[in-house]
């Protein structure tokens, strides 16, 4: 589901403003995105609400640091990620992000033409090598940038760029041959 990129931003410098009620803001435009990472990651309803209740604290407590003209997206999934992280360390379990969990697609709300669809796309990612999945996770599902990407992945730009670039050209070549 895609959501306004700008209006999230202007909800952030609401908050930052001192508006704490932006916080509901937040949750309307980009809860359910930031649940689906922190489940990712810990792998346990109970435990992904609490990754969420504390990312909002974080974003409260860090609204500050928070850049008007950067992504606003980006920051908050990181903060979610990170809290997410630290909850696993705090439980002493071993910390991993599977991305091939994060690339289900199909909702069972979906039209049985967009779930196929979706199907079809959850095929084409399995079939790229890991270095690919992961920096297409990073910039479609985060939203990250490619120095961002660069930034989180000790990759170069240049090199974040090639795989981004391969990856979707395997998806394009994929995604065509399935067309008919």
């Amino acid at each position: 589901m895609a959501f306004d990129h700008g209006q999230l931003n202007e909800i952030l410098c609401v908050l930052k403003a001192g508006n704490t009620q932006a916080l509901d803001g937040i949750l309307i435009t980009v809860g359910r995105r930031m649940f689906a990472l922190a489940l990712g990651i810990v792998k346990n309803r109970e435990d992904a609400e609490d990754v969420l209740q504390e990312s909002f604290l974080k974003i409260a407590k860090g609204i500050h640091a928070y850049r008007e003209d950067t992504n606003g997206y980006a920051w908050v999934m990181r903060i979610v990620r990170n809290c997410a992280f630290d909850f696993l360390r705090k439980r002493k379990i071993r910390a991993t992000e599977d991305i091939d969990s994060f690339f289900h697609l199909s909702d069972e709300g979906y039209s049985e033409e967009k779930q196929a669809r979706s199907l079809v796309l959850e095929e084409a990612i399995s079939r790229l090598q890991q270095e690919e999945k992961r920096v297409i996770y990073y910039r479609y599902y985060l939203e990250f940038t490619v120095r961002e990407i660069a930034r989180e992945t000790g990759m170069s730009k240049s090199g974040v760029q090639r795989a981004i670039e391969s990856a979707e050209k395997k998806l394009k070549e994929f995604l065509g041959q399935n067309d008919g």
